[in-house]
């Protein structure tokens, strides 16, 4: 490979959540990455660093930033040439992240009590910010059909009737779906259908291991706000940088005047320069290496679940660089599991916390070394050698 995917960084001390976290757990520094929160343990994407270092040299003045000159056409052409989608500079606005951008669009497009849908077991942060604006959560639970997550469409048209959005995750975190696009045209006729606003977080949406990946805009535009962010492929959230795409003007004006009047004016300086090093062509050829090493490390997975834990659901890696694993047929409770995987210095995200239907799951992180995944299963087989 031309990319560095191998060498391990020691985070410890730096300020990584993750790390910190696990820390905390641990009451001592880390031997091994933990496979916890959805951030990367990679060395970063060489265009990134240049320019984030030339942003630094060729200026030095990080003031009050708005969008610099030529970064919504590094946008366009990403998505154009990355999933083949059209989309208008008019359309584009930035917030510091995606989960901050749906916080404020819950807050400006509906009021307390209303229903808004989410497709659990789904990323937490949907139902946290239901729950902090004083809306309702309707849950419209994913189902299992051989072997596969699929969506249930007659529940969701059901509860679409008392409902007044829709946030859908795509691909899906935690289960790794790629929704197909028959799937989202059905999503679509519902939304139009209910008059429902569609929230689509898409933000991984360059990680795509099977199947084809349609961007939302190619099916609908009048009530749609896709959230999109290259912090998710390049591993920059700590610059806090999210680029929100918006067809409909009137939907687009009024998350604008919402977000100035509460105060949301700028973005971060090396935000903007550090997605416009990732959204080139060598960040395309970087993407695509991760992409491999992503993969790569799934495969080792599933080889050792299929050996080691036949009775154990793993659910296919189609998007995402997360994996979701049902250790249920091991008869422990989820504290049980967890604890058994964080005496071997093995962190992961329990399966509840993305609902109900997650309970007894556990979401493993691929997104690092090889080596430390083969690690990490090793000490895996230690954790749960009375059961395998």
């Amino acid at each position: 490979m031309k990319y560095d995917f191998e060498t391990r960084v020691n985070r410890s001390g730096t300020g990584s959540l993750k790390w910190k976290n696990a820390e905390r757990s641990l009451n001592k520094p880390c031997t091994i990455p933990p496979l916890s929160t959805a951030d990367m343990e990679f060395i970063m994407c060489p265009s990134v660093v240049e320019s984030i270092q030339n942003a630094i040299s060729n200026q030095g003045i990080f003031g009050y930033t708005s969008c610099p000159k030529g970064y919504t056409d590094v946008v366009i052409n990403w998505l154009k040439n990355e999933h083949d989608t059209a989309i208008k500079e008019e359309w584009i606005l930035q917030t510091y992240g995606v989960i901050q951008a749906i916080h404020h669009i819950v807050n400006c497009f509906t009021k307390e009590n209303d229903g808004i849908i989410i497709q659990t077991p789904v990323y937490h942060q949907f139902k946290k910010i239901i729950d902090h604006t004083h809306r309702t959560c309707v849950e419209n639970p994913l189902k299992i059909v051989e072997g596969r997550y699929v969506m249930d469409f007659d529940d969701l048209e059901e509860k679409a009737k008392q409902a007044k959005m829709l946030i859908l995750c795509s691909p899906h975190n935690p289960i790794g779906r790629v929704w197909s696009q028959e799937e989202l045209q059905r999503i679509k006729d519902i939304v139009v259908k209910y008059d429902l606003i569609l929230v689509a977080d898409e933000i991984h949406f360059d990680f795509i291991h099977k199947g084809k990946h349609t961007v939302f805009t190619e099916l609908l535009q009048d009530q749609l706000i896709l959230c999109t962010s290259s912090s998710k492929t390049f591993n920059l959230a700590g610059l806090n940088l999210a680029n929100i795409i918006i067809p409909n003007e009137k939907i687009k004006q009024a998350l604008e005047q919402h977000l100035d009047e509460n105060d949301v004016h700028y973005q971060t300086y090396f935000g903007y320069y550090a997605c416009m090093g990732a959204y080139s062509k060598e960040g395309s050829e970087w993407k695509n290496e991760l992409n491999q090493v992503i993969q790569s490390n799934f495969d080792l997975l599933k080889t050792f679940c299929e050996k080691s834990l036949p009775t154990c659901f793993l659910s296919d890696l189609e998007g995402t660089y997360l994996a979701w694993l049902d250790l249920n047929s091991l008869g422990l409770s989820e504290d049980e599991i967890i604890e058994r995987l964080n005496k071997n210095e093995i962190f992961v995200d329990r399966g509840s916390t993305f609902g109900q239907n997650g309970v007894g799951y556990i979401r493993i992180n691929l997104a690092c070394p090889t080596g430390v995944i083969l690690e990490v299963i090793n000490r895996f087989e230690t954790s749960f050698a009375d059961k395998i």
